[in-house]
């Protein structure tokens, strides 16, 4: 679902517990004011610049932007980037087939397909 279909409450929930787990990544620990202040910020942005994005686009763009650049301190300026160039990776995708599109949207050919991701820690092994 596009995040224009959430209500903003939703969108800076969302934005809060993205950038805890971004900065956990990092190796930062921002102090709970700053955190609160930077995810209202981030929820206003994808709510007014990337609204027709899901959840799970913006959480593969911090993803691949943790761990594909040089960034190392989380600014505004620094995940604006990492969206709008996963956006772009997207757009350059979307008259591509599936099956030669980039590995890092598989995730987005799921959806709707009946298929589901197999939990490894609950299926037995057969012999």
């Amino acid at each position: 679902m596009n995040i224009e279909n959430y209500t903003i409450e939703e969108i800076r929930q969302f934005a809060n517990d993205l950038l805890a787990k971004t900065y956990l990544q990092l190796g930062q620990n921002p102090n709970a004011k700053d955190l609160f202040k930077l995810s209202l910020i981030l929820a206003e942005d994808l709510s007014d610049d990337f609204e027709t994005l899901t959840f799970e686009d913006i959480e593969k763009a911090f993803r691949d932007g943790i761990r594909n650049t040089d960034e190392f301190h989380l600014t505004v300026k620094v995940y604006y980037k990492w969206i709008k160039t996963f956006r772009q990776v997207i757009w350059d995708n979307e008259k591509i087939e599936p099956q030669m599109q980039d590995k890092r949207l598989k995730y987005r050919h799921r959806q709707g397909t009946g298929m589901k991701r197999i939990n490894m820690n609950k299926t037995k092994l057969l012999r």
